[in-house]
């Protein structure tokens, strides 16, 4: 099925990649633009995330939140997001009513109105949300890690923006980044589901065609190799009865060829039960009572993390040494040709599910075409899979999980929780002493 993607670019530059995938009545479009927060500079922090959320607000033919209303009256749903490279807006309707989509989004491509006490409205939820996230301990810190982490680069500060900025944006800077950012050549329109693909061409020509580039010369970026801040080690106290360490290494952009490597890695030491770190760390030596790993791979640079969450009695030093012990052993003996194919095995039992979906397909589609480069990676990533051998995998660990490299986050709780530090030590007798979990 996936060979018959097909895409095609507008006069205009508006990139349309499209799938017929009739199986369901359905049809799932998403357009995704390529401006997050990278693209954002002091004084207008968040903005990316504000401007998603205006969308939304009205513009010359629709009014305030119509676009979701007229959705939701012909049974769909839509959503939007805002990341560190893109904003995608996301609709699933029946297939009758794929016009009415089109029609929708291209309205907002370029007639949005901004109205400036809509906007405070708005304003007010988005600090709302900032507060709400920041009032969790752990996301805090973890947002003061991820800055430290990519210290110099625009990474440094995530989608959620500044207070500041927040407080003190106007409408005149909205208009001026949505000027500059929201032009059919910087988006790209997905669609996947259950169409009519011999006049799809034609159509998205006639609704989005006369669509104009905007300021172009305006949205260049230009970013040099990015050289990660030198490793640190980090302490926060947090009011949280379990102390949680983070490690996390420079990994490379989404787009390099390393990325499918380092997932497959990442996979092995942290994916799940089965993962190394949680058979050795929480079941084995029971350090920890959670244990796992992420890695994030943005358009530009990446970061790969492991945590672990273990109860006061344990000393941070055991942790932090366990969680570098599992991690040096792939890097020093690679992986075994079992984990390798659990790996394959889970890699395609995903791609298969995610087939199911015209949302997750055109999700995935955006995806790769916006943050890895061009949407045929994640066609070809089972094939790129099957090629990839072990030793090659054990050279990529080297190359990134590099101990001198390495950030640490301790999460430290401000009061130490007697019921926790004797439930630990009572749970590591029990383990010693009759062998059970």
């Amino acid at each position: 099925m996936l060979h018959k993607i097909t895409e095609k670019t507008l006069r205009n530059g508006l990139k349309l990649v499209y799938l017929n995938k009739p199986q369901a009545p359905i049809v799932a479009t998403q357009v995704w633009y390529k401006v997050g927060s990278i693209c954002e500079r002091d004084g207008i922090r968040g903005i990316s995330h504000v401007l998603e959320h205006m969308m939304f607000r009205g513009s010359d033919n629709y009014r305030s939140e119509q676009h979701a209303q007229m959705i939701n009256e012909v049974g769909g749903n839509c959503n939007a997001f805002t990341t560190e490279d893109v904003t995608a807006y996301i609709n699933s309707v029946p297939r009758d009513s794929l016009d009415l989509v089109l029609a929708l989004e291209a309205d907002r491509m370029d007639r949005l109105t901004l109205d400036p006490d809509l906007f405070e409205t708005e304003r007010k939820v988005i600090i709302e949300e900032y507060h709400t996230y920041l009032n969790n301990p752990v996301a805090k810190a973890v947002l003061e890690f991820r800055e430290e982490f990519f210290r110099g680069h625009p990474y440094a500060i995530s989608p959620l923006g500044t207070l500041n900025d927040l407080n003190s944006m106007t409408v005149e800077d909205l208009r001026q980044y949505y000027s500059n950012w929201y032009s059919p050549d910087n988006a790209v329109l997905v669609i996947v589901g259950d169409f009519d693909e011999d006049v799809i061409e034609d159509k998205v020509e006639r609704i989005f065609g006369e669509k104009k580039q905007r300021n172009i010369e305006k949205r260049q970026l230009e970013f040099g190799d990015h050289l990660y801040a030198p490793a640190n080690r980090m302490v926060h106290k947090v009011k949280f009865d379990v102390p949680i360490l983070m490690v996390g290494y420079p990994a490379p952009p989404s787009s390099n060829k390393d990325a499918i490597a380092l997932e497959i890695l990442q996979m092995v030491v942290s994916g799940g039960e089965s993962s190394r770190i949680h058979k050795e760390i929480v079941r084995k030596e029971s350090l920890a009572v959670m244990a796992g790993g992420i890695n994030n791979l943005l358009k530009r640079a990446g970061m790969s993390m492991f945590f672990a969450a273990f109860t006061p009695d344990i000393p941070v030093r055991k942790i932090e040494a366990a969680l570098k012990m599992q991690i040096n052993r792939i890097r020093n003996e690679g992986i075994n040709a079992q984990e390798m194919e659990k790996v394959k095995n889970t890699v395609l039992t995903n791609h298969t599910f995610e087939l199911y979906s015209a949302e997750n397909i055109c999700h995935r589609i955006g995806f790769s075409e916006c943050i890895e480069g061009n949407y045929s990676l994640w066609v070809k990533r089972l094939n790129t899979l099957k090629n990839i051998d072990t030793g090659e995998l054990t050279e990529i660990a080297r190359n990134y999980w590099k101990n001198e490299s390495c950030h640490v986050l301790y999460l430290k709780p401000e009061k130490t929780n007697l019921f926790l530090f004797a439930a630990g030590l009572f749970r590591r007798f029990f383990k010693r002493a009759f062998g059970r979990d």
